[in-house]
């Protein structure tokens, strides 16, 4: 896997692959340049909603030790290790329909999505 950073590499944390739609893409980069301190994205499941658990996306400002890290589409990704297995081949989209703006995921992993597709299980 050619995007994985050399610092991922020397942890020996999983190889993992995020797909980025280019919507999704252009998006992230808007949010990143808002301000000069973000270095990234933090990609994160938190255990919620119906279904069991969602997905977080914040703006990275610095590296925790027990994240492994990916660039993807020059946009460098910081997943703590114990979810790289569960986040590995989502693909991200950003959808806008009206007013309203979100990222979506789509992985394999999921077994189950709740009705309003705000959490999954796996």
């Amino acid at each position: 896997m050619k995007n994985i950073d050399k610092q991922q590499k020397r942890k020996k944390t999983p190889l993992i692959k995020i797909n980025i739609t280019k919507k999704a893409e252009k998006q992230i980069i808007f949010l990143l340049k808002k301000s000069k301190k973000n270095i990234g994205v933090q990609i994160k499941i938190k255990k919620t909603g119906c279904a069991g658990f969602k997905y977080v996306l914040a703006m990275a400002k610095k590296i925790d030790s027990s994240e492994c890290v990916l660039t993807e589409k020059k946009i460098k990704f910081f997943i703590p290790v114990q979810w790289t297995s569960i986040i590995n081949n989502t693909t991200i989209d950003f959808l806008a329909i009206g007013l309203n703006s979100s990222f979506t995921f789509q992985n394999q992993n999921h077994i189950s999505t709740c009705g309003c597709g705000e959490s999954f299980n796996i």
